[in-house]
């Protein structure tokens, strides 16, 4: 583990769809009730679950932080059968969010 990410985190969100704004406990209420506006993206899927809690964060009046390079995604198909790779996602992801959704950030800019 690397030495910024030490700690117990403050609330633990189940989901079962691409959003954490879309599980429990309500992550919009959680974060409303302790006054917190700003809100910082990390974790797998880049184009599926990050991508799509930036977006509704976004939506919500968040000021959202997508840290791109502490997400992560896999290789896909596209419906015709050819292979787009992780890394093209990731900045497709990056081009879909910046400066609309999120303000996309390095983890060196954000620490």
């Amino acid at each position: 583990m690397l030495p910024f990410l030490d700690g117990v985190g403050d609330v633990l969100v189940t989901k079962s769809v691409n959003s954490s704004f879309h599980g429990e406990p309500n992550l919009d209420e959680w974060l409303g009730s302790r006054g917190l506006t700003q809100v910082v993206i990390c974790g797998i899927t880049t184009n599926h679950c990050c991508e799509t809690t930036a977006r509704v964060g976004g939506n919500l009046g968040y000021d959202v932080s997508f840290v791109l390079d502490a997400t992560h995604t896999f290789d896909r198909a596209t419906p015709e059968g050819d292979n787009v790779t992780a890394d093209e996602l990731a900045r497709i992801t990056a081009t879909n969010l910046h400066g609309e959704f999120a303000t996309v950030v390095s983890t060196e800019a954000l620490v």
